[in-house]
Order: C-alpha cells, then structure tokens, then sequence
C-alpha cells in the first residue's frame, strides 16, 4: 500500500508531466516563490496548478498539509536535477521508457479530445434505460417474522398449542425460548429472501401476515413463527439511481464510440499483418509451451 509521501510523490510527477505538456498556467500572476532548489523556483502559481490538476481526494488533504505536499515537489525536484547531472535522461534505457510513456499520455489526450469529451447523456436517454432495466433497480422483498425456538417437537407442539387458545407469542417467546431473540420477544427483524435458514425461510413463504405456522425443523431445533410484517419488492426512484444509470451508460457509450473510432481508423491505414513473421517471433504459442 502507498504511503501519503509515495502517493504525493506520484501525484506530484503526474502534474509535473500534465503541466509539461498542457503549459498552461497564468505566468503574470502568482509569481511569489514558496521554495528555491538550486537554480529552479517553485511559486505560487506552480503550486496552486500542480494541487488543482490532483484528484479532489488529494485535495482536500493537501489542504491541511501543504507543507508535507511542497517537500516533495522538492525532494522530486532535487533528485531530477541530480538524475540530470548524471545525463541520465540521455540513457537509452530511460529514453524507451519515456517513448513508451509519451505515446500513452498522447494516446490518452487523442481518447479524451475523440471520445471522453464528446459523451453526452441526455435526461431522456437515461430515463429510456431506467423504464427498460426496471429489474436492475429493484429492492427485494422483505419480511419480518418472530419466532419460538425449542429443542423438542413435544415442547414445540405444547406452546403451539397454548397459542392456539390465545396465550401471547411474544411473551411465550421470552419465558420459553432457547434463542437469543427471546429477549425481544421473538422478534428477527426484517430480512430479504435467502438471509436465513432455507426451511425457516420456507416456511415464512407460506404465511399470511399475522399468522403462526406449525412446528417447523432445522438444525438448530424447532420453531414456531409468526409472520409480522411482508413488504414488497419496490421500484427505487429515477432519482435515487440517476447518477448509476449515467456512468453505466457513459461505459457503454465510450466503448462503442472506441470500437468504431479504431474501425475508422484501420479503414483510413492499411494494415497488414505477416502471420509467417509472427509464429516466428520468440514469444511461445501458449499450446506449445512447456513441451
């Protein structure tokens, strides 16, 4: 797991590379300079940039540690220069690694500039998928129940029987329960289909609310339930899964708009592809490897 300073120190490469490349930043105003290093300045303006081109995340705790945030622009700072004198950035080595990273990062720009900026989810395009995937925002149905747990059937069998001429479930519950909901008077709460034990649950199925259901067997002994409450499987509201239907539809929408910018692109250049030089190559077919 990154530290703060490993993820500050990322962070703080990421803008130098984003502010590289974009330039922009107002050079008239902000000229204040926070810290010297060497011959290269830091001001006010250059932190202020590299601080808003972060994640909000890591903007709101470099707020309260700026100073943490500017020691490592200056520790990032201090080893470049040193990397430099060293000529390393003229290391065929480093130059293919920034190649490789130069063509991401303009990759990313063209992505950004050709599909991100362009993806548009309009009111009614996001109303159209709600009332078409109504299943996908459903919450389940739930049910309450209370329940008498005893060890026997003879014993389950008796207290259904005082039940039956009307002896209270609740306070049968909490002199003659085994279960720690007895205290509640039997009480389990609320819980959707597939929380609980199978028969238990089989058996609420089958109740009415308000009813008690004969001595049903589980692993744990025997129970009386009584159904007190079923609520039914409820639509949630477009507004309260507005924001999920946007990004799935904006996931959607960019890798169409991907596939059909490369299919534009392979019909502009041609491509051709030497099956015979491919085989050739040092990388093992996967049906060969470990002959």
């Amino acid at each position: 797991m990154m530290t703060f300073k490993n993820k500050m120190a990322y962070a703080g490469l990421m803008c130098l590379i984003v502010l590289g490349l974009s330039g922009c930043g107002d050079k008239g105003k902000g000229r204040e300079v926070v810290a010297k290093i060497g011959k290269a300045a830091i001001t006010v303006s250059d932190f202020n940039e590299r601080v808003s081109n972060l994640p909000a995340r890591f903007q709101d705790v470099i707020s309260k540690r700026k100073k943490e945030f500017l020691q490592e622009i200056i520790n990032d700072t201090l080893l470049y220069q040193a990397a430099l004198k060293r000529g390393l950035d003229k290391d065929k080595d480093v130059q293919k690694v920034i190649d490789e990273a130069k063509k991401k990062i303009v990759i990313a720009r063209y992505l950004k500039d050709n599909i991100d900026d362009k993806i548009e989810i309009t009111d009614a395009e996001i109303l159209q998928y709600y009332n078409e995937h109504q299943n996908e925002f459903m919450t389940p149905e739930i049910i309450r129940a209370s329940h008498i747990l005893v060890a026997t059937q003879d014993e389950a069998l008796n207290i259904l029987g005082e039940i039956m001429k009307g002896g209270s479930f609740e306070d049968l519950a909490r002199t003659r329960s085994i279960d720690p909901t007895a205290q509640k008077g039997g009480d389990i709460g609320y819980f959707p289909k597939g929380q609980l034990i199978a028969e238990f649950e089989a058996a609420c199925e089958k109740l009415k609310v308000g009813e008690v259901s004969e001595p049903v067997k589980t692993k744990l002994g025997y129970h009386i339930i009584k159904l007190t409450d079923r609520k039914s499987a409820t639509a949630k509201l477009l507004k309260d899964v507005k924001e999920d239907i946007k990004a799935r539809m904006k996931v959607k929408k960019r890798q169409e708009m991907f596939t059909a910018l490369l299919n534009n692109l392979s019909k502009e250049t041609k491509v051709v592809v030497n099956e015979d030089a491919l085989r050739d190559t040092g990388v093992a077919d996967s049906g060969n490897a470990g002959k």
